[in-house]
């Protein structure tokens, strides 16, 4: 009896021994096909010309361990003595496999997309997408009933959608701005409270804006599609700016339209960062309290140059002003006295 007992405990022990010995092999294998096999065959591409994505190569290989994890996990309860039944476990391992594939498969395709289409939402949007689909095909397999739980479903997202009515909200909303095309990355946009920058990122919440300072303004989504935006970047990238000054009722105005041209063709001339094909435009405007007051107007390439250029205008509109003896008034008022 006692031998028996001490037979049955021996046995125990080799299949035990047996069963972590072919785990730790495996997970080995596994670590070492990382390791040296999976960058052998990726220089093997490279040298052929068949490059693929940093980013996808990143994902793979994260995947690669737990794979072998699994198999080796698999493996190891098969053999272990403990009383499963093997078609249970391998439906389990079955499906947590197949699902990892599905959002590595899911992963890669966001990825590629993001490429084409660099808003984030709409590669979000894909790479769920497949996930669900994915998920219900796996849980089809495994014989699960799916009305009962897309009923539930059902029921669960209507208390869910006036839990996250706001989120949702923007969401639609960041498909809306990205739909219609009118805002997109790399934009300089202004919107009616103030606020100017370069869009960043339009998320499924946010619209991303940097400021000339670097600092990010973040606006929700909803904010942006109900708002008057100004885009400078809308099917062009060109920019008007304009220059307001007064000159005195003394001056001769078309000696001053031709100086404030000049003095602007100057500057354009100067820097590649000014637009070359527009010609400058004086526009004089009204009859002022001390001046006649005009506009000088004239185009930078792009609006992060616009600053830039028009203080060098000014500076030298100022300059070719006083070389001609323009003058520029300042604010000033004549009291006439009455001695009756």
């Amino acid at each position: 009896m006692v031998l028996q007992i001490w037979r049955w405990i021996l046995e125990q022990s080799f299949l035990w021994i047996e069963s972590v010995s072919l785990f730790a092999l495996i997970f080995i294998v596994g670590f070492l096909f990382k390791r040296y096999v999976a960058r052998f065959v990726q220089n093997i591409f490279a040298r052929i010309g068949l490059v693929f994505h940093d980013k996808i190569v990143v994902i793979t290989n994260i995947y690669l361990p737990f794979w072998f994890f699994l198999i080796a996990l698999y493996v190891g309860i098969l053999k272990a003595p403990i009383n499963t039944k093997s078609a249970v476990i391998g439906k389990i391992f079955y499906g947590v496999f197949a699902f990892s594939i599905i959002v590595l498969v899911a992963s890669i395709l966001s990825k590629l997309f993001h490429r084409r289409i660099q808003e984030k939402i709409i590669s979000n949007i894909l790479k769920f997408s497949i996930i669900i689909i994915g998920l219900v095909l796996i849980l089809n397999q495994f014989g699960v009933e799916l009305k009962p739980i897309l009923a539930a479903l059902g029921i669960s997202s209507m208390a869910i959608g006036f839990a996250l009515q706001d989120t949702l909200v923007n969401f639609f909303a960041g498909i809306n701005i990205l739909s219609s095309k009118q805002i997109a990355r790399d934009d300089y946009i202004r919107l009616d409270s103030g606020q100017e920058g370069t869009v960043v990122e339009v998320n499924w919440r946010t619209t991303l804006i940097k400021e000339i300072d670097n600092t990010v303004i973040v606006v929700p989504n909803i904010k942006i599609s109900s708002s008057i935006v100004k885009s400078y970047h809308f099917k062009k990238f060109e920019v008007t700016s304009s220059i307001t000054c007064g000159v005195s009722y003394r001056s001769d105005l078309d000696q001053v339209e031709e100086i404030a041209k000049l003095a602007a063709k100057e500057i354009i001339n100067k820097y590649d960062s000014a637009s070359k094909d527009f010609q400058p435009i004086v526009q004089f405007t009204d009859f002022g309290d001390y001046s006649i007051n005009f506009i000088l107007f004239f185009r930078v390439k792009t609006v992060y140059t616009r600053a830039f250029i028009k203080s060098e205008v000014l500076k030298n509109l100022y300059k070719r002003f006083g070389e001609a003896k323009i003058e520029i008034p300042f604010p000033q008022r004549i009291v006439t006295i009455n001695k009756n």
